[in-house]
């Protein structure tokens, strides 16, 4: 798909480190930005245990300590894995 239109967008620092921080970890800031143009998932759309571990594995590969601990949590072998995940996505 040819882009013959641009947006220049000016950020402060901090707005541009939360970017990053929201950016999937190899997609591009400009790909980032026009994926939030696309429809947003339903809200009625829940992520399987296996896609939420992956985002849990993903976060806390990118550094995120709070994605690290809820992975910890979610595979520990000591207790119900399933109950474990639960809590931490606020199922009930």
């Amino acid at each position: 798909m040819a882009r013959d239109q641009a947006v220049r967008v000016t950020l402060t620092d901090a707005e541009l480190a939360r970017l990053d921080e929201l950016r999937p970890a190899g997609m591009s800031r400009p790909a980032f930005l026009r994926s939030l143009l696309r429809e947003p998932p339903r809200g009625d759309e829940v992520a399987t245990r296996n896609e939420a571990l992956a985002i849990l594995t993903a976060l806390a590969r990118d550094g995120r300590v709070a994605a690290a601990i809820a992975l910890e949590r979610a595979t520990r072998e000591s207790g119900p894995i399933d109950d474990a995940l639960d809590e931490i996505l606020g199922h009930d």
